[in-house]
């Protein structure tokens, strides 16, 4: 291969590189028209072939992961599932009324053997290989390969050929990344790169390598690392990429990316995203249920978020959807407008298993995860006006915005999304009316304590004079509170004053004050 250190043997190495790399587009197979920002999947095959997969042998879920997005690719027909899913195994297989039989991970590599040209083996020494690999994969359409399974995978009745091997050809991970720049980057779809921690989890890989997506494990706030992950990002187009997964350090790497224009989807845990996005759904969105008449009270929406990430709809998020307590108070529950593209029967599925006081708010800040304050204008206005066909469609008409929302920032979203109701703002620092769109400061921001909760709520209510009234957005980090939490905050507040509804009814109710 040509990343190697030695140039010996390299005519060979080209005349493979040649045989091995297919010259079409990236993610040709795939409709993905400029409006959307993630692909559409073709429909899943009639009944898919399911594999489960053994939480603690991670060098196989990588291995399984890889079939799947290079099979997934033309049509959903291979699925993965594990036993350690929270929400259950086969949950979202019966949510998507998809039908399945189960195969043994080593039988569908017999099954599908057509579809890949042999292995690009890995380097335990140097743990990035994993993303270099999972790149080349997607490309190349080989499987990736631990050291481990290559007694198993190159005897019979495999046989499989070493197409690529990885081992102790590159000093540390900048000499990894430099070769998958130089190399197969150029065949990388540009619309989306991913931030996946090298390690042998397969979960987002194999939506990856079915788009033909770089991967890469790099932190900006470190000088070098931002110099490595700036070749690529520099080379995609603002609001025509996505950067997926996840980040070493989330704040600086939201603040770096910034500067591009490109929204962040936090979804390094989830699964089949390549057999879900292929499910078509018209998502039915309820109708609100009329607010109460406007009175002179403190009106408080419960906010439970971590919606800038998809992974946690997949999971925790389901999880929490079924403990008992949900439904008896109104909260808003923020979700990604993304869920669209990537997995609509999920968002579909939410609201309508909701009950007229669940609401489903946009996480921050949009069609995907940004600290739009460190956008600049004309990057915030294209952003808004993508989210706007998103948050129609999704049904979501309240926005999370971190960090702060500033009169540029309110305008844009007042220009270009009509459908919105309002903008929540975590900063607490505008809370003011632009062109007809009211934001609200959060109060508190995000707190994982119900005893913080009340406070903030009750200091924020402690000059009013119940002449008028008073609307509050109480955010809570639903990894520490859930729905049973928003009970005890909502029992120490005094009924007569406070009147708990829904966020969206709060953004109705505060246009009518005059």
């Amino acid at each position: 291969m040509i990343c190697a250190r030695s140039q010996s043997g390299l005519l060979i190495l080209l005349t493979a590189l040649a045989l091995h790399c297919p010259t079409s587009a990236p993610a040709d197979d795939l409709k993905w028209p400029d409006s959307h920002l993630l692909p559409a999947f073709s429909a899943p095959a009639p009944v898919l072939d399911c594999i489960e997969l053994d939480h603690d042998k991670g060098a196989q879920e990588i291995l399984f992961a890889s079939l799947e997005g290079i099979v997934n690719r033309t049509q959903p027909r291979l699925a993965c599932v594990t036993r350690h899913e929270g929400e259950g195994e086969f949950t979202w297989l019966k949510i998507h009324k998809l039908k399945y039989h189960m195969i043994d991970g080593y039988a569908a590599i017999l099954k599908y053997r057509t579809n890949f040209t042999g292995l690009v083996v890995t380097d335990p020494f140097q743990p990035h290989t994993i993303n270099l690999a999972a790149t080349m994969a997607g490309v190349n359409n080989e499987l990736v390969c631990d050291p481990s399974l290559l007694p198993t995978l190159t005897q019979p009745p495999y046989n499989l050929p070493i197409v690529d091997d990885l081992r102790g050809r590159f000093a540390d991970k900048y000499a990894v990344y430099g070769c998958l720049y130089s190399n197969y980057w150029p065949r990388c779809t540009h619309r989306i790169i991913a931030g996946m921690s090298p390690g042998p989890r397969g979960q987002l890989r194999e939506y990856l390598i079915a788009v033909k997506s770089a991967a890469v494990w790099l932190n900006p706030g470190e000088r070098k690392d931002a110099q490595m992950l700036q070749r690529f990002v520099s080379e995609m187009k603002p609001l025509h990429g996505v950067y997926m997964g996840w980040w070493p350090s989330e704040d600086k790497g939201l603040k770096w990316i910034a500067q591009y224009g490109i929204p962040v989807l936090a979804s390094d845990f989830f699964r089949n995203g390549s057999v879900f996005s292929g499910v078509a759904c018209h998502v039915r969105i309820p109708a609100i249920p009329p607010p109460p008449p406007l009175e002179n009270k403190v009106y408080v929406a419960f906010i439970l978020s971590d919606g800038d990430n998809i992974q946690y709809m997949q999971h925790t998020m389901k999880v929490n959807w079924e403990k008992p307590g949900r439904g008896n108070l109104p909260v808003g529950w923020t979700v990604s407008p993304l869920t669209l593209d990537m997995d609509p029967v999920m968002l579909d599925y939410y609201w309508n298993t909701a009950t007229t006081n669940d609401c489903l708010v946009s996480g921050p800040s949009g069609a995907g995860y940004n600290h739009i304050s460190d956008w600049n204008a004309a990057n915030i206005a294209a952003f808004t006006r993508i989210s706007a066909p998103y948050l129609q469609d999704s049904g979501l008409r309240v926005i999370t915005v971190w960090d702060k929302v500033n009169q540029p920032i309110a305008r844009a979203f007042a220009t270009n999304c009509p459908s919105l109701l309002g903008l929540t703002d975590q900063s607490g620092a505008y809370g003011k009316v632009d062109l007809g769109l009211r934001t609200i400061r959060l109060t508190p921001a995000y707190t994982s304590s119900a005893k913080n909760m009340i406070a903030s709520i009750t200091k924020a209510a402690k000059n009013w004079n119940g002449t008028a009234p008073l609307f509050i957005a109480a955010q809570s980090d639903i990894w520490k509170l859930g729905p049973a939490d928003l009970r005890k905050v909502a029992t120490a507040l005094a009924p007569k004053e406070y009147q708990l509804i829904r966020p969206d009814q709060l953004f109705i109710l505060a246009a009518q004050k005059r």
